[in-house]
């Protein structure tokens, strides 16, 4: 079987459903996610996607110096911790 090509849109559609199932989602989930609907998918390039998804549509990105979490603003109330969204942060 040939394995899609990685798009924007499947990066963005992932990362979507999987907040708006679990709250929030990361590199390694996304690509879990992309890779169980059959999409080439690396951590370099989803990594890369999401980190521009994010900004581009204002997500939440907590970088907690492991890994990147990604949340829709709305969740920003149930999060602990300092949270950067482009531009400023949320304490």
């Amino acid at each position: 079987m040939k394995l899609k090509s990685l798009t924007r849109q499947a990066v963005r559609m992932a990362a979507t459903t999987l907040m708006l199932a679990e709250g929030s989602t990361t590199t390694l989930h996304v690509k879990a996610y992309l890779r169980d609907q059959d999409y080439r998918a690396t951590q370099a390039d989803v990594s890369s996607w999401l980190f521009r998804i994010a900004r581009r549509e204002r997500w939440v990105v907590n970088d907690n110096g492991q890994f990147r979490v990604y949340y829709f603003p709305n969740f920003i109330s149930q999060l602990s911790g300092p949270v950067s969204v482009p531009g400023m942060v949320v304490n």
